[in-house]
């Protein structure tokens, strides 16, 4: 049932997944055309518009996740030059040794003028799926970003202070046998905790502003 699932969501899904989703939802109309969408597995709440594009490519370096494509992001010969209109790498590039070759290749497979939508975590806990190697920052992600020939669209940062610090307690608290349970009347509070940072009042102190979980962010091939 549709209650029990969006209960589920609320309580389950972390702050930076729920940021995630609203971000995907408010510019879902990035996506048409060709969209090569790699490490994408459905997760969240957010629905893909596979059915609303030319073509959804499902592409992973596991075949256990059974993609459409086997593929290494740093080397995708298999994709011909200028054939994608839009890439999706939702919470790729941390499992990447050499982002630089990832970037490059990104660039070589889009079409001219087409974009690359993806997010990667900053504060936010190590995954090993497969092996979680590096947080960037956002000069750094500018900078490589346009030293691979991309202009920048749009760079989210997801959430700020209050967030990072919902975030921990939420996830520190469920790492206990029973805080998953016990935690469960106090997380409407971290829930409010965390939207505190939607407040201008938030976004325009430069102190709390050097917190975040992560970054969301659209580029143009140019």
């Amino acid at each position: 049932m549709k209650i029990i699932k969006d209960i589920q969501y609320y309580y389950w899904a972390s702050f930076r997944r729920k940021l995630l989703d609203e971000y995907q939802e408010t510019y879902k109309s990035t996506y048409k055309g060709v969209v090569l969408d790699i490490g994408g597995r459905d997760r969240g709440k957010f629905e893909k518009p596979k059915n609303a594009v030319t073509k959804w490519i499902f592409a992973d370096i596991s075949p256990d996740n059974k993609p459409d494509i086997v593929l290494d992001i740093t080397k995708m010969n298999m994709i011909e030059n200028n054939s994608i209109d839009v890439i999706s790498a939702m919470e790729v590039f941390e499992y990447v040794e050499r982002i630089g070759d990832a970037l490059a290749e990104c660039h070589r497979v889009l079409k001219k003028n087409g974009k690359i939508i993806l997010s990667i975590p900053f504060l936010h806990p190590i995954a090993d799926d497969p092996c979680d190697l590096q947080r960037w920052t956002k000069s750094m992600w500018k900078k490589q970003l346009v030293k691979a020939g991309f202009e920048i669209e749009i760079i989210h940062e997801m959430g700020y202070f209050f967030t990072v610090l919902a975030e921990l307690i939420k996830l520190g608290n469920k790492s206990f046998k029973y805080g998953k349970y016990l935690g469960y009347p106090f997380y409407p509070v971290l829930s409010i905790m965390a939207k505190l940072d939607k407040l201008n009042i938030i976004k325009k102190n430069k102190s709390l502003k050097l917190f975040t979980t992560g970054y969301f962010m659209i580029a143009k091939n140019s």
